[in-house]
């Protein structure tokens, strides 16, 4: 009879732990499907930290702040009143930097051409980010619909619109 009762405890549990799993894999999918941004422990951001103050010497000294994006590691710092976006793969590998900038006459005639004709364009753009490397073009933009609620899309060289990041490295 013990071993009867040891058995549907061990199914029990192992249930229990399937349904933990599934839940947690729900919450990421909603996660990364609502552009919602997340704390990153620690301890995971320090090879990511290393490797972007070896590339890029305006974050000595700077605080950079790691957030898992879903999509990977967004690490942001600011110099000389510029705000930066450092973006990692999920492997923590380097993909991009970006600077933040102010949408107005001064933003690419490419980019505000595609906005424009966007499934977008009814929403306010707070602010975009441009990609800095030159083997990668690209934009991020923060958006506010009617209601003030805030969402983020990806506009790539040619003008289309994702609500994922591009990952894929272009050379030019």
């Amino acid at each position: 009879m013990k071993k009867i009762n040891y058995f549907i405890c061990l199914l029990a549990t192992s249930g229990m732990s399937y349904t933990v799993n599934a839940q947690d894999q729900d919450i990421t999918s909603s996660i990364k499907r609502s552009g919602i941004v997340v704390g990153l422990d620690t301890t995971g951001n320090q090879q990511m930290e290393r490797d972007l103050r070896k590339r890029n010497s305006l974050s000595n000294d700077q605080r950079i702040d790691w957030k898992d994006s879903g999509y990977g590691y967004v690490g942001s710092y600011s110099k000389n009143n510029e705000q930066y976006m450092a973006r990692y793969d999920q492997d923590g590998k380097y993909v991009e930097t970006l600077t933040k900038k102010e949408w107005n006459d001064n933003a690419p005639a490419k980019l505000r051409s595609a906005y424009d004709q966007s499934n977008y364009k009814s929403q306010k753009v707070t602010a975009y980010w441009e990609v800095t490397d030159p083997s990668r073009k690209g934009y991020y933009l923060e958006l506010n619909d009617d209601q003030n609620r805030p969402s983020r899309v990806w506009v790539d060289e040619d003008g289309k619109f994702s609500t994922s990041p591009n990952t894929v490295k272009k050379d030019y």
